[in-house]
């Protein structure tokens, strides 16, 4: 079974795979995974199994102390350390990917090796994905050079890109926050319970507001709030309420449709037309009367 331990093992030996998917958890635990990668990777340690310095250590070697996520506003940085990030709201452009990429054709400046993480890999453009495919199908023949793919699922990549890779799975991601699903359900049946009541579209725009009420609509790809609209759907059905067959069905609909948001958000469309739209389809305003 591939572990991140064994992973680590091969990488302070210098015999990782030179592409690696790291996918599952969160978004912290993927860049902190992917920092213990790349000081086992860099490190100035002659012993196997002394690579891969505590960068905070008084002892740390030259190489590991610089090894930064460069948004922690730190001012140490190496420069065999690159990191891509999402640089458009929806993907990671062709155009800064080459860019990125563009180190990897000429030799480290200080380390033994190089080490390159997309932090986002699945909001990678088709062309920066072909990009990033072609370096791996044809890599420079010098120093050894290691991607690190940082992704929620490894679903989201490319298959091509899947397939020339080791993927590590770090494990199931965040748990939704409770309290926010709950506050979302609550206000949501103080909609719907009134419109089963006296059918309106004035309590189905109330609904879709109630749905609205998740945080992280700020980010177009984010799945989180979708998420917490679809759980708090299922907390409103499980609370047992007086529901007929229909209505049931055509909630759970709801939910199933919940998780999809995202596709429809990349369209450039705002979540609230789509919870609008999604919630008025589902439960059109002149059906179900009791």
């Amino acid at each position: 079974m591939r572990t991140v331990e064994k992973a680590l093992a091969l990488a302070s030996r210098g015999r990782l795979y030179p592409s690696v998917i790291l996918y599952g958890g969160d978004a912290a635990g993927r860049q902190q995974t992917a920092l213990d990668f790349a000081r086992t990777l860099l490190c100035a340690a002659a012993d196997e199994a002394s690579r891969g310095c505590d960068a905070e250590a008084p002892d740390a070697c030259r190489h590991c102390r610089r090894i930064r996520w460069r948004d922690r506003g730190q001012d140490r940085f190496h420069p065999d350390f690159r990191v891509l990030e999402r640089d458009l709201r929806t993907a990671t452009s062709v155009e800064a990917t080459k860019a990125f990429l563009q180190t990897a054709w000429s030799a480290p400046f200080e380390a033994a090796a190089q080490v390159f993480v997309i932090a986002e890999a699945d909001t990678l453009s088709g062309g920066a994905a072909d990009a990033l495919l072609k370096l791996l199908e044809e890599p420079p023949a010098r120093t050894p050079r290691h991607f690190l793919l940082l992704a929620a699922s490894q679903l989201d990549l490319l298959p091509t890109l899947r397939s020339r890779s080791l993927a590590l799975f770090l494990g199931q991601k965040e748990q939704l926050p409770q309290e926010e699903v709950e506050a979302v359900a609550a206000a949501l049946a103080r909609s719907l319970d009134v419109h089963f009541q006296t059918p309106s579209p004035i309590f189905l725009f109330g609904a879709a507001a109630a749905l609205g009420e998740a945080t992280g609509w700020d980010d177009p790809r984010a799945r989180r709030p979708w998420a917490v609209g679809s759980a708090a759907v299922l907390r409103y059905l499980a609370a047992g309420g007086e529901l007929t067959t229909e209505r049931r069905r055509a909630l759970l609909r709801l939910a199933q449709e919940l998780l999809d948001g995202p596709l429809l958000r990349m369209r450039g469309i705002s979540h609230g037309r789509i919870l609008e739209g999604l919630v008025c389809r589902f439960i059109p305003p002149d059906s179900f009367r009791p």
